[in-house]
């Protein structure tokens, strides 16, 4: 398949890198948590579940049933801040994830040396509706890099009440990455 120029600069950036680099730990750490027998399916930008609702992927389960995601790797330069992060606005005038993200799941992990640390599988939901009901402290923050002007909020991974988590690395290590 022939990229076309955008696509290949998508494809060449290091962000896009990382994220490729480190999808198969991602996939250990969702096989620990729900079994070896699940079916891990990303979806490309382009896909109308990103472009609408901002979903990354669909784990399907042994039983046939399927959980929708979206996924964050972070940096290890950024561990420091032990944070869930979501885009709030892209731009001055465009919105961001904050505003459409419709996962089931919502997993953030800092690359490590040993795979992710920390990382946290939030149920997304809950999350949204503990929000809701004022039991978060969100913060705002914005893009420290020159060419982007996107806004966010965070919350750190402590903070997240236990009711919404589905799994997090505490008390256990992540999977280290193979090869």
């Amino acid at each position: 398949m022939i990229l076309s120029k955008p696509d290949s600069d998508f494809n060449n950036n290091p962000r896009r890198q990382q994220e490729l680099r480190l999808r198969p730990t991602a996939d250990e750490i969702y096989r620990f948590i729900f079994g070896p027998d699940i079916e891990i399916e990303r979806f490309d930008r382009e896909a109308i579940l990103d472009k609408r609702f901002a979903i990354d992927l669909q784990i399907r389960l042994r039983t046939g049933q399927i959980l929708l995601g979206q996924e964050k790797f972070l940096s290890a330069i950024y561990r420091r801040f032990n944070s869930l992060t979501v885009e709030y606005m892209q731009n001055v005038s465009e919105k961001g994830d904050w505003f459409k993200l419709a996962p089931q799941l919502y997993f953030t992990g800092y690359e490590s040396d040993n795979g992710f640390y920390p990382w946290i599988l939030v149920n997304w939901p809950a999350l949204v509706i503990a929000n809701h009901q004022k039991e978060l402290r969100w913060h705002n923050g914005q893009n420290q890099d020159s060419h982007a002007q996107a806004s966010f909020r965070w919350i750190d991974i402590n903070d997240i009440p236990e009711w919404c988590v589905i799994a997090k690395s505490s008390g256990r290590v992540a999977p280290a990455k193979k090869g």
